[in-house]
Parts: C-alpha cells; sequence; structure tokens
C-alpha cells in the first residue's frame, strides 16, 4: 500500500497545483483549453505511437486472460455507456463507458503488480498493454465520433463517423506505431525520441488541466454519478473478472492474480485526456478519477488477498 501512495502522491500534489492555478486566476479557462488541445491531440497520439511502437508481443498469448480482464471491462462499458443514455446524458455516453473500464495499467499498475508478484508477472501485464489502449479508445472513439456525425441520414452518418474514427490522431497513432512492431520496421531514432518527449508530458498535463477542470467546473451535481463510475472501475470490475477467470476460463493461479489485480486500479489518467479531446464529461471524469483513485489502495489490496485466496 506504501508503494501505491508514493506513486500517486505525486499525481494529486500535481492536481491541487492546477486547481491552485485555475482558482488563483494565474491560469485561466483559455490557457487551459489549449494545453488541453495539446495533450488530446498531440502529447496522447504520441504516448499511443511510442507504445504500441515499443510493445513486446508474448507467445504464445494466454487468451483466457486476456478474455477475462477485457470482457469484464466491455461489460463495464456496456454498462456505463446505457447508464448515462438512461439518464438523458447522450453526450456522456462515450465517456461513462470509457471511464470505468479502462485501468491505470502503465502508471500504476506495471509497478504495483511486479512489487506485488514479481518479475513472473511481466508478461500478463505486457498483454494488458498491448490490448487495452487499441480495444478501450477505439470503441469510445468510435461513439463519440458517431455522437459528432448524428443527424441527417443514418448511412451517410455512419460512414463519417467510421472515416473520422480512423483517422483519429489516438486510431492512427494506434495503428501506425503496430505497424512497425509487426513489420519490425525500425523507428527512426529521432522519431522516437520526439515522441517519448511528448509522452513524457501526458501524466503532468493530464493532472494539471484535471485540477484546473475542477476549479472552473461545477461538481456539485456530479459526485453521485462520479461515484458509480469510480465503483464501477475499482469494485465491479475486478468482481467480474475474478468471476470470468475462475468460472468461466479457469485461469491458473500465477494468471488470475495479475488479471483480478489489474481489474481493481483506478481509472487511468489517460481517459481524462480523452474528455479534454472530444470536450465531454470533464468534470464527470475529473471527480471520478479522484474517487477511483482514492479508493484504489483498499479495492488493490482486497483483489491482491481474493486473488491468493
Amino acid at each position: 500500500m506504501t508503494l501505491i501512495f508514493q506513486i500517486v502522491l505525486p499525481m494529486f500534489v500535481l492536481v491541487a497545483l492546477g486547481f491552485y492555478a485555475g482558482k488563483s486566476g494565474n491560469f485561466s479557462n483559455t490557457a487551459a483549453q489549449g494545453l488541453s488541445r495539446f495533450l488530446g491531440i498531440y502529447a496522447l497520439p504520441a504516448l499511443l505511437f511510442a507504445a504500441m511502437a515499443k510493445a513486446k508481443i508474448p507467445d504464445p498469448i494466454e487468451w483466457g486472460f486476456v478474455a477475462s480482464f477485457f470482457v469484464a471491462a466491455f461489460i463495464i462499458f456496456a454498462l456505463g455507456a446505457a447508464w448515462m443514455l438512461s439518464i438523458r446524458r447522450r453526450d456522456e455516453a462515450a465517456i461513462g463507458g470509457f471511464a470505468p473500464s479502462f485501468s491505470s495499467i502503465g502508471l500504476l499498475g506495471a509497478p504495483i503488480l511486479m512489487d506485488a508478484y514479481g518479475s513472473s508477472v511481466a508478461i500478463p501485464v505486457m498483454l494488458l498493454i498491448l490490448f487495452q489502449s487499441p480495444l478501450l479508445f477505439t470503441t469510445a472513439t468510435m461513439i463519440a465520433e458517431a455522437q459528432r456525425t448524428a443527424g441527417g441520414r443514418p448511412v451517410a452518418a455512419a460512414v463519417n463517423a467510421v472515416k473520422a474514427t480512423l483517422l483519429s490522431p489516438m486510431i492512427l497513432s494506434i495503428v501506425v506505431g503496430m505497424g512497425f512492431n509487426l513489420s519490425g520496421v525500425h523507428v527512426p531514432d529521432a522519431v522516437m525520441k520526439a515522441a517519448d518527449y511528448a509522452a513524457a508530458t501526458v501524466l503532468p498535463c493530464a493532472c494539471f488541466t484535471l485540477g484546473t477542470s475542477l476549479s472552473f467546473g461545477k461538481l456539485s451535481g456530479k459526485f453521485g454519478q462520479a461515484l458509480v463510475l469510480a465503483m464501477m472501475k475499482t469494485v465491479l470490475h475486478p468482481v467480474l473478472t475474478w468471476v470470468l477467470a475462475v468460472e468461466v476460463f479457469h485461469l491458473p493461479p500465477d494468471w488470475l492474480a495479475p488479471a483480478v489485480t489489474a481489474a481493481a486500479l483506478p481509472i487511468g489518467v489517460n481517459v481524462y485526456a480523452f474528455a479534454e479531446r472530444y470536450q465531454t464529461g470533464r468534470e464527470l471524469v475529473s471527480m471520478s478519477l479522484l474517487l477511483s483513485t482514492l479508493m484504489s489502495p483498499i479495492s488493490i489490496s482486497v483483489a491482491f488477498m481474493v486473488a491468493m485466496g
């Protein structure tokens, strides 16, 4: 648990700094929007490109592990999106599904799982990193783009949504990065270094703009909804993953433990960058991300005890 606090405390410091900057007037809403556009259009795609280009693809792949985690994630995604639609928040359907299904694997998951289970979980962690962005980012982007192009002729709207999804900076970066990876073509050092530089700004920029969003937004009506999303992420996701891993895919203990523990991780900060990119659900994501992070020491500890039996 000490390791968790060591990782998340600097994040909260940056969030607090952003909150202070917004409240004090030292950082205007216009400046925050400019920073968020850089985050969503340039920095986050650079991170996705670098991650996909450098990912080591395990051989063989334990498909039961992948299915346990991501079938549960898609169930959560569907529930979150359906809930947003049921309360007439259609514009937040994509973010309502994306937030409780996307885990903070790269930032929190890798060091915590390695510390808890040793180097043997390197392959499970890599599988989660490899599949999470292509599956969940793509799904969320398709929904967001479909909402942008809604109205008019259904066929034309569907074509425009698919086209916009494929041309989205986030999806293009995933496809291009994976293309380099699978083809074995070497990414020029200067390009990779530039991508790494831009990628390194994602976490501090996301935390800072998250803080400014909290300072500018009205969150009084968001707490209940944000708490539901945080509970879906830190409670429902690991429970569903455990059920699938044990009852459906019969995973051995060395694969079961990292699957359940990773599902108990808080919402990934990249979800906030996605919300900034599409200018929707920012206040809701801000609060749910903070709540899930505060809840994560307990959820991860419980998941660890359950997984280890």
